[in-house]
């Protein structure tokens, strides 16, 4: 009928719970902002675990080909990796799933360890096929600039570039929503 029910210009729904939130839900603040932490931080627990596996998953992919390991031999490694990451980058991908979705994004991830953990057991049995019994060596990326430098990302090139994109192409596209009457710079 008509009635707005939240509002998209804004940067967080808990900035205004009183219009996103509350305009369905009533329960007080309070407690709907300790629900959106409670649930993000188990979802986040679980994705983060997720993450791991899947990095050294792929890390000890790599490793198994340079020890000689077969396409015939990956395959099904490959087929569980992409499985895996499939159901990880569609859990993580909507900001508001862990709140709104908790049971399904913990239940997608749960089949992304599932797959992640089954490629890391198959490599090992490739691994030891091939004689090497030993724990693959792991690269430390423990934070996200080693692992950006570990995977070749040139960062300098990289943030030259977002910020040509910045300065030249956004302030375009605001010119045109502006001449279109569709930019927003307030709450309305």
């Amino acid at each position: 009928g008509g009635i707005k029910y939240t509002s998209h210009h804004i940067t967080s729904p808990l900035a205004n719970i009183n219009r996103t939130c509350q305009t369905c839900h009533r329960q007080s603040e309070e407690t709907l902002r300790q629900n959106v932490y409670e649930r993000q931080e188990k979802v986040f627990d679980i994705r983060n675990r997720v993450e791991k596996e899947l990095a050294r998953a792929h890390i000890e992919a790599k490793f198994a080909w340079e020890k000689g390991a077969t396409e015939k031999e990956m395959e099904p490694i490959l087929a569980a990796l992409r499985k895996g990451q499939w159901r990880w980058d569609y859990a993580v991908a909507s900001h508001g799933a862990s709140f709104h979705a908790p049971q399904e994004v913990t239940r997608l991830l749960g089949v992304a360890l599932n797959y992640a953990q089954t490629a890391r057991i198959d490599i090992a049995r490739v691994l030891a096929r091939h004689g090497y019994s030993n724990e693959v060596p792991m690269p430390d990326i423990s934070t996200k600039e080693k692992a950006q430098s570990y995977i070749g990302l040139d960062m300098k090139k990289l943030n030259a570039q977002k910020k040509d994109f910045l300065d030249n192409v956004v302030p375009q596209w605001v010119e045109t929503a502006k001449k279109n009457g569709r930019f927003i710079t307030k709450e309305l």
